[in-house]
């Protein structure tokens, strides 16, 4: 994966009384995500648009992020593309020691001292989360020949019509009455 690019944000500068609002639109200059093994590159990094609320005990972070790109194909190990649209959310506790007991770590990000947070964690994250399991460069893609490794949606390679006879499958015929 790309570095991710720093979305860092004064959270204490701009939204230091309750009930302030900011909202932030724009775009990281990530051009590539991994997940697992799979590679996914994006055409024009990730667009996002968020909203940030000071809840008066911690900022609450939601938005939307979007990014276009292509990765291979599960089946023929073409080009495929995808367009995604991820959730994002947060929330950033401003004084950690008043909540210890009523938040598990994975539901805040505690705010420094200095009151900056990178806003590029949560955004990377949406898209990440809605990135497709399985991606087909087409819906009925015919993926490649097990045997001889062909693009079936390039050529027929003619391999399912020959019997093998070293084929694991080949004692079977002979259970098989004709």
């Amino acid at each position: 994966m790309d570095t991710i690019p720093n979305l860092s944000y004064n959270l204490l500068a701009e939204l230091d009384e309750p009930y302030a609002n900011r909202e932030l639109a724009g775009r990281l200059s990530c051009t590539r995500l991994t997940r697992g093994t799979q590679d996914f590159a994006l055409a024009d990094g990730i667009s996002y648009e968020l909203t940030l609320a000071n809840t008066g005990e911690g900022i609450l972070l939601t938005g939307t992020a979007h990014a276009t790109g292509t990765t291979e194909c599960a089946r023929c190990l073409e080009e495929a593309a995808f367009e995604v649209t991820g959730e994002v959310v947060g929330y950033f506790i401003l004084n950690p020691s008043q909540h210890d007991e009523e938040l598990s770590d994975d539901e805040f990000t505690v705010v420094g001292p200095d009151g900056i947070v990178d806003l590029a964690v949560p955004v990377v994250a949406a898209v990440i989360y809605e990135l497709p399991q399985v991606l087909l460069c087409k819906e009925d893609c015919a993926g490649l020949c097990p045997i001889c490794g062909a693009n079936l949606n390039e050529q027929d390679c003619g391999c399912a019509d020959e019997p093998r006879s070293d084929h694991p499958f080949a004692v079977l015929k002979d259970l098989i009455g004709d």
